[in-house]
């Protein structure tokens, strides 16, 4: 889906439809020194600005570390992890991936130590729902700039999942 105005509120509803905001908490992933990789953590770290008991940061510590402290609080129950994710659309498309998408589109050996697809069957183990939000990256240049069309999609992302988040938010 490439967002626009006329997407948003589709997003918007399929969100809705998917995840539980009031029980929520936001992965971001990705090397911020690799372009458009870094994408779920630009993200990740405006939401963490207003939301920081619910948004992390893979660049703060490893990703399976945050999954399993996570999942000793029982308030969370869903994980919504933030990445750029090669599933062969534009760049600056996204695609909300369940567990069985993932499966089928995140390649089993990933740049992470352990793959996302991993992580999400522990969770889902666990009871609790999992989906990975990716974003079709444009470049993974090193050092590079997020490229325009995945900067676009990352600032209405930024504004989405606030208003998306702050709708159950007590904060």
């Amino acid at each position: 889906m490439k967002l626009d105005s006329d997407d948003s509120k589709i997003f918007l509803d399929i969100l809705e439809q998917n995840l539980d905001s009031a029980n929520l908490a936001v992965i971001g992933l990705g090397n911020p020194d690799r372009a458009d990789d870094g994408a779920g953590i630009v993200i990740a770290s405006k939401l963490k600005e207003k939301y920081p008991q619910s948004v992390f940061l893979e660049t703060d510590r490893s990703v399976e570390g945050i999954v399993l402290e996570l999942l000793e609080r029982n308030s969370i129950k869903t994980f919504l992890f933030l990445d750029a994710s090669d599933f062969g659309g534009k760049p600056g498309e996204i695609k909300l991936f369940s567990h069985e998408d993932a499966k089928r589109f995140i390649p089993a050996v990933s740049t992470h130590k352990v793959p996302i697809t991993f992580l999400i069957e522990i969770i889902l183990k666990q009871g609790r729902k999992a989906f990975l939000l990716g974003i079709q990256p444009g470049s993974l240049e090193f050092m590079g700039k997020i490229s325009p069309a995945v900067e676009k999609t990352v600032s209405i992302l930024e504004n989405l999942l606030i208003k998306f988040i702050k709708s159950s938010s007590a904060d």
